[in-house]
């Protein structure tokens, strides 16, 4: 009996053994292993490929289910990381593969210099990150404060330490994108200016964009650790008030801290600084007032200058009593609208300054008609329209290139021609200053000069300096089109002007 249950059970473990060689031992030997059918690079933006991992699915060497995967890091290990409060555990994905089951696999790397790299499950579509990955904003930007939008600073540790030099982005919040400076030691005495803010999500810790004062060096500026830096000129509420200027609207013009003369401690009477009720003696009140402080008074014009806007000492709104540490809020009003004219220039290419255009109906146009001026010509005669819409703002207000341009277009005169000129049958642009207002030797055929508008200048109106746009010329084998010139050609300064703004 023995020996029969012997022989039962060697036959049995036999029957095992070659059902396991033929593959039939487990569902899992029984299953082929899946095949990489696409394997691509990712082109979106980089910033959009950073992501964090969910901790649903592990990283491997290879996508998950394919022949050879071995295991980077554990669904453990990922869900630590996904938690990190360091941004060296950012990662980017930068390749995407789909096996011939249809599954989505991401090849990702970590920002810590390459610590994990490897193909995480990403779901059933390339449309979107799933399944162990997802979209992640490494670094979130937020709103300067008044504190730092009027603020200047300092690097607190200038040099080559991690805590005084600069970034191109915000530390470990975009794949190999880092300092922006080596040494900083150079700019130790620079003062700075900020004009972003935001946290890194990761830590929560603010970083802030700094721009050099001295924008002729603009090598230091980049992204710090907002604690990196000195504020100097922090508020101090024993000697001095905050000052915020708004128009009628409530909107916040300029904000600055004034330092209040004799002060030494929070809540000193500062209506003598602030307010003055003659040239030469302090108000004791403000309703007394009828000039601010000679001191106030001079902050106020440096922070408001070519804004337009003026702020006035007898607005009984802007009597207010003021003490040391309070915040003083004065209404600042718009100027009167100053008309600004507007000359018009010939672009010269080369060396040598644009070549203004001379007003048809000026007394300019019979000089160069008669061309007795090295610089005049026919061709430079031109028909300008009214300008309908005038081009004024208010005094001393700077304006930019294209408020010049946009006037133009709105009185369409973005484009306009010369008379009717004469040259010889072959003339380029180039021979225009040898033209005539009529048939004379050579110059049998008439032509005419096509002006359109290439740029501007910024300035300031003024009713002194004017506006100044360069055209473009084109030479035009025909007479130009009979038009009568603008009636009111004061609007344009194409007389005998003053000399150009820089």
């Amino acid at each position: 009996m023995q020996s029969s249950l012997k022989k039962t059970l060697y036959l049995g473990l036999a029957a095992i053994s070659l059902g396991a060689a033929a593959g039939f031992s487990t569902p899992a030997q029984a299953a082929s292993k899946a095949k990489v059918t696409s394997d691509k690079v990712l082109t979106t933006k980089a910033e959009t490929r950073n992501i964090n991992l969910t901790g649903a699915n592990a990283i491997y060497s290879k996508p998950g289910t394919v022949k050879g995967a071995k295991l980077v890091a554990t669904t453990q290990t990922a869900k630590n990381l996904k938690d990190s409060t360091s941004s060296h555990k950012n990662f980017r994905a930068y390749r995407v593969a789909t096996t011939n089951r249809g599954s989505v696999y991401y090849k990702v790397v970590s920002f810590d210099k390459h610590s994990y790299r490897g193909w995480v499950y990403g779901g059933k579509s390339t449309s979107a990150f799933a399944g162990g990955l997802t979209s992640y904003d490494t670094f979130k930007l937020g709103t300067v404060t008044d504190d730092q939008k009027n603020g200047t600073f300092k690097l607190k540790n200038a040099g080559t330490g991690l805590d005084g030099v600069t970034y191109t982005q915000p530390a470990w919040t975009q794949y190999k994108v880092g300092r922006a400076i080596l040494d900083t030691t150079a700019y130790k005495d620079a003062t700075f200016s900020v004009d972003q803010a935001g946290s890194r999500t990761r830590e929560g810790d603010q970083w802030v964009h700094i721009k050099n004062q001295n924008t002729k060096d603009t090598k230091a500026d980049g992204w710090i650790l907002a604690s990196n830096l000195t504020q100097t000129n922090a508020f101090n509420e024993n000697t001095q008030i905050k000052v915020v200027v708004k128009d009628i609207n409530g909107k916040v013009l300029s904000q600055f801290n004034h330092t209040v003369a004799n002060a030494t401690k929070k809540g000193t009477d500062a209506t003598g600084d602030v307010y003055r009720k003659s040239e030469d003696a302090a108000a004791t009140k403000p309703s007394e007032a009828i000039l601010f402080g000679k001191t106030l008074q001079g902050e106020l014009d440096a922070n408001l200058k070519s804004s337009g806007y003026k702020v006035a000492a007898t607005d009984t709104v802007n009597q207010v009593a003021v003490k040391t540490g309070d915040t003083l809020t004065l209404i600042a009003k718009i100027g009167d609208q100053t008309p600004t004219r507007i000359s018009v220039y010939k672009s010269v290419t080369g060396v040598g300054p644009d070549t203004k255009l001379i007003a048809k109906g000026t007394t300019d146009e019979t000089a160069a008609n008669a061309g007795t001026t090295d610089d005049s010509n026919p061709s430079l005669v031109v028909t300008l329209p009214t300008l309908t819409t005038p081009f004024a703002g208010p005094k001393d207000a700077s304006y930019s290139s294209d408020d010049v341009k946009n006037n133009l277009a709105a009185n369409k005169a973005t484009t306009f021609s010369s008379q009717t000129i004469y040259l010889p049958a072959n003339a380029t642009i180039d021979d225009v200053a040898k033209s005539t207002t009529g048939s004379k030797g050579d110059n049998t055929v008439a032509y005419h000069v096509e002006y359109t508008f290439d740029h501007a200048f910024a300035g300031s109106y003024s009713a002194d300096k004017s506006a100044q746009a360069v055209y473009t010329a084109k030479l035009v084998k025909n007479a130009a089109t009979p038009t009568e010139p603008g009636t009111t050609p004061g609007q344009w300064d194409n007389g005998a002007a003053p000399a150009r703004q820089a």
